[in-house]
């Protein structure tokens, strides 16, 4: 019985360090560190045994159309137990092989991927004298990459004058969308002579908000408010952890409360193109702006969204008819589904030309 005890003791302890180099295995995003060289080496390796492993990896990346378009082997390195990352110097000294094929140059030339059908394979070899061992872990992942769209801001305008000294901030959403990304807005004060970019990097944050869902931020409650004559730029982070997906460009803008602004009455007729460059609208139940039509007599097309609670359908929008010219038009919401006080809207419309405007109000209850 002793005998039996010790020959499976040391059975085990001969065949323990070939499990645990068995189990070694390679975790990897490619929707976003597919996109460049550099990402593909931001792979991880989970090593479950209790020792360092000597490795080295190759990197082969395929395009379906293209073929083979880069391909790379490490230097051999260290695998500690748990998960761990390629040694920064290990990624960045590996020598890249391209194919022969429109792709491969781009990604030579850019260290980007452009749009394509790819594979990533991960072969993880343990390390014998720089000769290839055994094969610790082998994995593919396919992934069809499209690029992103620009990461812009649209509100406030770059260089515009707004009366709001508590406004709230838009941008477009990057495309197409990844589980898990967030957005990161840092809003500063530009000091006289300073260049925005400067700002931004330099001075105290008036806004630095992490970990936003959507596109858009309405002013934080603990955030002191804008002062009257001052400049001010800001900028949109998008990231998925510690990985920086897209920035946008810095804008700044100035809060200037013009007198001939405040004095204008809520029932005239401002262009819309006036209208959908300003902060938000004040809408008492109507909405009042004018419009030129160029064409025949045609129905406006237009919906209404809610901001603040986007589940809500803004329903029995009165039809409105532009007729040729210069058209005056009030939107009555009074007898419309889904308006409520103090919360905000976004109109979009349709114009008989083609061109869409947008319109950001405030709904309020008109009162006696």
């Amino acid at each position: 019985m002793k005998m039996n005890i010790r020959c499976i003791t040391i059975l085990t302890m001969l065949l323990l360090p070939l499990l645990s180099r068995a189990q070694m295995t390679i975790s990897f995003l490619p929707e976003t560190q597919g996109r460049t060289l550099e990402g593909v080496m931001m792979a991880r390796i989970m090593n479950p045994g209790a020792q360092p492993v000597s490795c080295f990896l190759v990197v082969k990346i395929t395009e379906g159309r293209s073929g083979k378009v880069a391909e790379t082997r490490t230097a051999a390195f260290a695998v500690n137990p748990g998960l761990s990352s390629i040694p920064p110097a290990v990624a960045y000294n590996a020598s890249w092989q391209f194919g022969s094929n429109p792709t491969a140059t781009v990604i030579r030339q850019s260290h980007h991927f452009p749009e394509g059908e790819y594979e990533y394979c991960y072969e993880l070899y343990a390390n014998d004298k720089d000769k290839p061992g055994e094969l610790l872990a082998e994995q593919c992942f396919d992934y069809f990459l499209e690029p992103f769209s620009p990461l812009m801001l649209t509100e406030p305008y770059d260089g515009d004058q707004i009366c709001d000294k508590r406004p709230t901030l838009f941008w477009q959403p990057i495309l197409p969308a990844i589980p898990g990304m967030q957005y990161r807005l840092v809003l500063v004060e530009v000091k006289p002579g300073q260049a925005k970019a400067e700002a931004l990097h330099y001075n105290m944050p008036v806004i630095q908000q992490i970990n936003i869902q959507t596109p858009m931020l309405f002013y934080p409650p603990l955030s002191r408010e804008l002062q009257e004559g001052k400049r001010y730029a800001w900028q949109v982070l998008a990231n998925r952890g510690e990985m920086v997906l897209g920035r946008s460009e810095i804008w700044d803008f100035t809060v200037k409360c013009l007198d001939s602004v405040k004095a204008l009455p809520v029932e005239s007729f401002r262009n819309i193109e006036d209208l959908s460059k300003s902060n938000f609208y004040i809408a008492k139940e109507r909405i009042y702006f004018a419009v030129q039509n160029i064409y025949n007599t045609a129905v406006l097309k237009y919906d209404i969204q809610c901001i603040s609670k986007p589940e809500i359908k803004i329903k029995k929008l009165p039809e409105i008819t532009l007729k040729h010219g210069r058209n005056e038009v009030i939107i009555d919401l009074e007898d419309a589904e889904g308006f409520v006080d103090g919360d905000f809207y976004i109109l979009n419309m349709r114009l008989p030309n083609g061109e869409t405007r947008q319109l950001r109000f405030v709904y309020k209850v008109e009162t006696e």
